[in-house]
């Protein structure tokens, strides 16, 4: 049977069925998918639901997160394109927001916007859907050349900013960037999500969680330790956030053995700092208790492997009101408070998380709702 990519494509003025012995496929569209480049979190809960378009769709990928990050997870072919597509926070510590500085980067972000610009790489490139995690440029682009734009995050940038310190000096600003969100067609919403802007669609999906698999073995082998009886922990406060602990105080915990592959400098009994052969959500799906700073996609990827996690109060961050209200009322982790956790007083906190049950308490496999959602936008 011979095969074309589209009839009509052939002849656009003739409203004919396809000849016998001639199957009709349509061209696969063009999509393209911003992320944010301000930690890894963005880039790591888009990596499942890229793994889900790039089987149907042409996926264009535009972040300033290196391509080798992407070549390495994603299971099939894609476009990548280097480039800023928001500016985020900026921080002193892993914990503390920089707001002045914040405000200046975004400011100089938006009076240097490329909207025009990536109005005219979507024309370029025949892109047939949006997507941004969770920069809002792209929203107004794609409204500008009636595109249709799906934002997903649990939060938006105007909502971060306009709760930090000298918010009210950059109203103009903060009116700007929720013109741009909401020029977006819907708003997906996975699990732990803030209170949504009035965009014209919202939808609650499951978490977006990377899955890794029990390397309990390979850990013992590698390590040539047996860890029988004892309390597996992984630690991941990323690189500022290991400034701060007292880790010497993990080494009174004799019944747990603690794992990470943050930047620590100090050798402490019973704390092993791991190499980048082993991924974040095999070294998750491989211990009893996840440590964390409360980032999005480490507690995602926590619950997909049903494991407990224990957090600090992160009171420069609005978005900890979300995970706060989700932990409490789920019961699928413990919120030490600050001066105990950095001075590693954890035990009671692993001993109370070791008690809690997160199988069947919270909605996975948002990727896949996300994908359903896609074909239903471009059929």
């Amino acid at each position: 049977m011979k095969v074309i990519a589209s009839w009509s494509m052939i002849y656009p003025h003739l409203s004919l069925h396809a000849p016998e012995g001639v199957r009709l496929v349509a061209p696969t569209k063009n999509i393209a998918y911003y992320i944010s480049s301000h930690g890894y979190g963005h880039y790591a809960r888009s990596i499942p639901v890229l793994n889900e378009l790039v089987s149907d769709f042409n996926v264009h990928v535009k972040s300033e997160i290196p391509q080798g990050f992407f070549t390495k997870r994603l299971k099939g072919d894609f476009k990548y394109w280097s480039q800023s597509v928001d500016t985020g926070c900026m921080h002193s510590t892993s914990l503390t927001v920089d707001s002045e500085e914040t405000f200046r980067n975004f400011k100089e972000f938006q009076n240097h916007s490329l909207i025009e610009a990536e109005k005219m790489w979507l024309k370029e490139n025949q892109i047939a859907l949006v997507l941004s995690d969770v920069a809002s440029m792209p929203m107004k682009a794609a409204h500008d050349l009636g595109i249709p734009s799906i934002l997903i995050g649990n939060f938006t940038w105007h909502d971060i900013y306009t709760h930090l310190t000298g918010a009210e000096e950059h109203k103009h600003l903060l009116q700007v960037l929720e013109e741009e969100y909401r020029c977006a067609d819907m708003h997906i919403l996975p699990q732990c999500h803030l209170p949504p802007l009035q965009i014209k669609k919202s939808m609650e999906v499951g978490f977006l969680a990377q899955k890794g698999q029990d390397i309990r073995k390979k850990l013992e082998q590698y390590l040539g330790i047996s860890f029988a009886g004892k309390t597996l922990v992984f630690i991941y406060l990323g690189e500022h956030g290991t400034r701060s602990v007292l880790w010497e105080s993990l080494s009174q915990h004799e019944d747990c053995l603690f794992f990470t592959r943050d930047p620590i400098k100090q050798s402490v009994l019973g704390l092993h700092i791991l190499d980048n052969q082993f991924d974040f959500p095999d070294l998750i799906a491989s211990v009893d208790v996840v440590c964390t700073k409360g980032g999005y996609s480490t507690l995602s990827s926590a619950f997909a492997s049903q494991k407990p996690v224990i957090t600090c109060e992160r009171n420069d961050f609005y978005e900890f009101e979300a995970i706060r209200e989700y932990l409490l009322k789920t019961q699928t982790g413990v919120i030490i408070a600050d001066e105990d956790f950095y001075h590693g007083n954890w035990h009671g906190a692993i001993k109370t998380a070791l008690s809690l049950t997160v199988k069947d308490k919270v909605p996975l496999n948002g990727e896949i709702e996300i994908l359903k959602i896609v074909h239903q936008m471009l059929s």
